[in-house]
């Protein structure tokens, strides 16, 4: 009886936990990020996390992230200079390099971390990537045209 019972417990704790993923393409499939939740149990508040940095063919590894709930999560990147990319968690910020799939945390936050890209969010229940939206083009300005005035009241 003692069996059975150990091997319903084994069965029932082992399909507990959930995981999702979601990427930012940089350059499809060969240069991208890609975020990885893990739950290991239903009742864990916190999510593992983990960044996975791909640039084909010559890097591709899996690097943690310090555990976050899903309460509020969301995992801001930023383009920095050269091929990298800093990444917002919190109070916790990261330098990913795309040549070498490296990943650093700082022990200080970023002066100026470069243009947002977007976050990684949880959405409809789902993690998901959400592009930043981007600024209005500014109207070309064309030399040599003199303005038009208003007409005036009358």
């Amino acid at each position: 009886m003692k069996l059975i019972t150990a091997a319903l417990l084994a069965a029932l704790l082992t399909g507990c936990g959930s995981s999702d993923t979601a990427s930012y393409l940089i350059d499809g499939a060969d240069l991208s990020l890609t975020l990885v939740r893990n739950q290991t149990y239903a009742w864990s508040e916190d999510r593992e996390l983990e960044l996975v940095t791909t640039h084909k063919p010559d890097c591709m590894r899996r690097n943690p992230l310090k555990p976050a709930a899903d309460a509020g999560f969301k995992l801001e990147v930023f383009r920095a200079l050269e091929g990298g990319y800093i990444l917002k968690q919190g109070n916790n910020w990261y330098v990913t390099e795309s040549g070498k799939c490296q990943l650093q945390q700082f022990k200080t936050p970023p002066v100026e971390p470069g243009d947002l890209l977007g976050a990684f969010v949880i959405k409809d229940q789902r993690l998901q990537f959400v592009a930043a939206p981007r600024p209005p083009a500014a109207a070309p300005e064309v030399q040599g045209t003199p303005a038009i005035a208003a007409p005036a009241a009358r």
